[in-house]
């Protein structure tokens, strides 16, 4: 596939089909920037007409025409369709909601359902939800095949995450004129790299810090810094002083919070020497992937989601066995956390040959470019849900 983009170069014809994106609207999560994406890339990219619908009203929504419905992430939308019902019903009446339910679903020419696997194993309810859909789209190999291990019936497709094009031509931007404003905290941590000639490692940090493998962030960094004093690790956050900032300031650690543009996300990324992913468990992590497309060597543990796109001269060995999460109805498997020696080594390998490294990326992510693009996975997904033929 041409770097210059499929679509530049091929326009298929739009199938009839009417379609509709479900997903959360009315707040902002991981799964509601993903569902955007694949919405305005449908639309942008490949002409189609898409209609939009929040999770919060689907649980009353009875459609006017045979849409195929994308439903974004399926288990935990699917299992309130049900709840709203089912939960205030006698049991005698629960016989004339699975009627209902029939027919409902009778209304939609597919449901397609859009899911992540946090763990190496989804719960039986959720194998249960998942069987109620026509299709399945995943966004890794990985979680494929715990999809189908779980017992999953239903055909199952990778479709990854991306970027925007921009992300793999837009030049560093430090080393050009600024096309957009950014952030002060950004210019100032710019200023504070140089002066002090630091080596910045980022991490990132929203959410489910114990999933993120953050003791093993905390150890493996406390160690960096009384091995060497040329190292600063950057946490980026949802709000200012968390929790994990405090255990880490004494270190010099420092903090980016808040929002931020894509152009200043690709910014943060030009000023970082590493990109830290010590996910024991998730679906894709989408901010390693970012990393590598700005040409940012991303450290990543050598099991999960991520080695898709993660080249193996980047990943670690992993360590011990762990529970993802305790008590949770959905991903209730295991992951790994990352060995705290090995990834040690790993960071001091790349810091000390870093321009071997760099090189090393910028050829890696010139394969990325071809396929974790927004424009390429929205025929991706296009076809997933059978789109295009």
């Amino acid at each position: 596939m041409s770097r210059c983009g499929w679509s530049s170069l091929y326009k298929p014809k739009p199938y009839d089909m009417h379609l509709l994106y479900v997903y959360p609207m009315w707040h902002v999560v991981s799964f509601t920037i993903i569902a955007r994406k694949h919405v305005e890339y449908m639309r942008k990219a490949l002409g189609l007409s898409v209609q939009e619908l929040d999770e919060l009203a689907f649980t009353s929504f009875v459609p006017s025409v045979r849409y195929t419905a994308v439903v974004h992430p399926w288990i935990y939308i699917y299992h309130r369709f049900i709840s709203s019902r089912r939960d205030s019903l006698a049991e005698s009446l629960r016989d004339r909601f699975d009627s209902y339910l029939g027919w409902w679903r009778g209304h939609f020419e597919q449901l397609v359902a859009v899911d992540v696997c946090d763990s190496d194993r989804i719960s039986g309810y959720a194998v249960e939800l998942l069987n109620q859909a026509d299709r399945v789209v995943v966004p890794s190999s990985f979680c494929v095949e715990v999809y189908v291990r779980s017992g999953v019936r239903k055909p199952i497709t990778r479709v990854p995450h991306g970027v925007d094009p921009e992300w793999y031509t837009t030049p560093n931007v430090w080393e050009t004129a600024p096309a957009k404003t950014v952030n002060p905290v950004l210019l100032e941590l710019f200023l504070y790299k140089l002066r002090r000639g630091r080596k910045v490692l980022l991490f990132w940090l929203w959410h489910s810090a114990a999933r993120k493998g953050w003791s093993e962030v905390r150890e493996v960094y406390g160690r960096l810094v009384r091995e060497r004093r040329d190292v600063v690790l950057v946490l980026k956050t949802t709000a200012p002083y968390t929790k994990e900032f405090q255990e880490v300031m004494s270190l010099g650690a420092l903090q980016v919070y808040g929002w931020l543009s894509d152009y200043e996300k690709m910014a943060l990324y030009d000023l970082a020497d590493v990109t830290l992913n010590f996910s024991r468990g998730g679906g894709f992590e989408l901010n390693c992937l970012e990393s590598l497309a700005r040409g940012v060597p991303c450290v990543a543990s050598g099991w999960g989601s991520w080695t898709d796109y993660v080249p193996g001269f980047l990943q670690v060995r992993t360590g011990r066995r762990v529970k993802v999460f305790e008590d949770n109805a959905i991903h209730v498997g295991y992951g790994y956390a990352v060995d705290v020696e090995d990834a040690l080594n790993k960071i001091h390998s790349v810091l000390e040959d870093y321009e071997e490294y760099k090189a090393r990326v910028e050829e890696w992510r010139g394969r990325l470019a071809d396929e974790y693009r927004w424009d390429v996975i929205a025929y991706r997904l296009a076809e997933a849900v059978g789109t295009y033929f």
